[in-house]
């Protein structure tokens, strides 16, 4: 992703949009001290060089224009702690569907040398982890593909048509009413449909994931059986997951 020639409110913009998953113009117009309209006219220029999103009273990030290489290299012995605890969860032999994102392609690594198993996904990062493993029969996702994924509605049909023991997916962050949220409604679908047809559901996220915002919502924190991150979330947060649901990544 290019930063050349943006102003320092402009840097500054890109982190706290980047961190927080979500922001209005109101807010960022606060934050920095200007008023609504220079704000649109610093988010307007970001939009314009794809580094931003503009949507209804507000910006969130343009995961598209970070490559992810860039974004899977960031953060690896958290993102390995992190697949480590979910590994010691899934049993010997037990079946396996892995959603989106760099951690639980970090997940899929692990897989490669844990024995045999089912795994299916639409997750091509973790299938490059898989395929020449001669103990794992692994089954991809065929469709669009975008950003080392397969997207769409075929991703969703595709998690239905199985019934794997464990589901492991990440988030693009949690509401603070507990709502999972990602940032295309096809993704959302996706992972919904993971979860309803694993007998076990396993969201794996980092801490700030924790309220950070996004636009399409698919399924509920306290539905998931297991919670693995690397920090306790907010006490409201935690307040809603199932008894014995969270595990922290040391």
């Amino acid at each position: 992703m290019t930063v050349l020639n943006l102003s320092e409110r402009q840097r500054a913009i890109l982190r706290l949009v980047e961190q927080s998953g979500f922001a209005t113009i109101e807010d960022l117009a606060l934050r920095f001290e200007v008023t609504t309209q220079t704000i649109r006219r610093d988010v307007n220029d970001l939009r314009d060089r794809a580094l931003l999103t503009r949507v209804h009273r507000g910006v969130r990030p343009n995961e598209a224009a970070r490559p992810y290489a860039s974004r899977a290299g960031e953060q690896q012995g958290e993102k390995a702690a992190l697949a480590r605890e979910v590994l010691r969860l899934i049993p010997p032999g037990a079946s396996v569907s892995i959603g989106l994102g760099s951690t639980p392609a970090e997940v899929a690594r692990l897989l490669a040398g844990a024995g045999p198993r089912d795994v299916i996904t639409n997750n091509l990062a973790a299938a490059s982890h898989l395929w020449d493993a001669e103990e794992i029969q692994l089954s991809i996702c065929g469709g669009t593909v975008r950003d080392r994924s397969v997207s769409g509605s075929a991703a969703a049909e595709f998690f239905a048509g199985f019934r794997v023991d464990y589901a492991i997916f990440g988030v693009a962050g949690v509401d603070e009413d507990g709502a999972l949220l990602d940032f295309r409604t096809e993704e959302a679908r996706a992972r919904a449909a993971m979860q309803a047809h694993a007998r076990h559901a396993v969201l794996v996220l980092d801490q700030v994931k924790f309220l950070r915002r996004a636009p399409a919502r698919g399924g509920w924190l306290s539905a998931a059986d297991f919670v693995v991150t690397n920090a306790p979330p907010p006490e409201a947060l935690a307040a809603g997951l199932r008894q014995g649901a969270l595990i922290l990544a040391p």
